[in-house]
């Protein structure tokens, strides 16, 4: 995962474990983090709901190139955002 400079790229990953989304530096074949991560859970939610409002359907490309429209309903509590981060998880294969 280095990139020509020979630095690893920071990412967005999902944490089972904590429940929350974090951005930090990732080997991408381990799926494990590399040095410190920050918890950008409530900044992403709040940039995702902009994003893709209620019933509006979005194309977007994954990281490995796959291009998916994607249809979420997410109200501001936490088993909407739960089940919706479970389904950009299963749909999008964001881990």
């Amino acid at each position: 995962m280095s990139t020509k400079s020979g630095t690893m790229k920071k990412r967005i990953g999902y944490s089972p474990l904590t429940q929350k989304i974090y951005l930090g530096k990732q080997n991408k074949e381990k799926r494990m983090w590399v040095g410190e991560k920050e918890d950008i859970t409530s900044d992403f939610i709040a940039v995702l709901m902009e994003f893709v409002g209620p019933g509006e359907v979005r194309r977007i490309t994954t990281i490995d190139g796959i291009e998916e429209n994607i249809v979420l309903n997410i109200k501001l509590n936490k088993v909407s955002i739960e089940k919706a981060i479970k389904y950009l998880q299963k749909k999008l294969m964001f881990l």
